[in-house]
């Protein structure tokens, strides 16, 4: 007599080859997804640069701090707390004791954190590497928009390699 319930089910074999073939292709995609992730970063960096660099150049335009000449009327702050960037957009000059995450002045006007594994250069200076910082770094523009150090009209983020680097003019 025939049975009529037949159980039907996966064989250990045909289990390991699904799951060798499915590691091979979570393997082949590995650096493809770490190369978005590195693309992610850079584009965050990007944001928050760009937004705070014009939040930056409109405040130093107002003048608040009633900055003279090539005074600081306001800037940016590139702060690292241990293992952590921050990036601080401050009243009056970003050297300022009262430019940090602790503000109680007033001084503090935007802060974000930055991604700690990017590198920024403005123009040809260095301005950042968590690898390498040891200090804080600042950006002074006066009451006409204009970086109070020189020209610095350029920024480059990179996060290793050059594959995903961004570099382009500060508004």
């Amino acid at each position: 007599m025939k049975s009529f319930f037949r159980q039907r089910a996966f064989t250990l074999v045909e289990l390991m080859v699904t799951l060798t073939i499915m590691s091979f292709a979570l393997l082949a995609s590995a650096p493809y997804l770490s190369d978005w992730t590195y693309s992610r970063q850079i584009k965050d960096a990007q944001s928050k640069l760009l937004r705070a660099y014009g939040l930056a150049k409109s405040l130093a335009v107002r003048n608040p701090a009633g900055a003279q000449s090539n005074d600081p009327a306001a800037g940016l702050k590139l702060e690292t707390v241990g293992s952590d960037l921050f990036l601080y957009v401050c009243k009056g000059d970003p050297d300022s004791a009262a430019c940090d995450g602790a503000d109680t002045t007033g001084v503090l006007v935007w802060k974000a954190d930055f991604p700690s594994a990017i590198k920024l250069n403005l123009g040809t200076n260095i301005w950042a590497n968590l690898a390498t910082a040891t200090t804080d770094t600042t950006l002074a523009i006066n009451n006409r928009g204009f970086p109070t150090s020189g020209k610095l009209n350029t920024y480059k983020l990179s996060r290793g390699g050059d594959a995903n680097d961004v570099f382009g003019p500060l508004p």
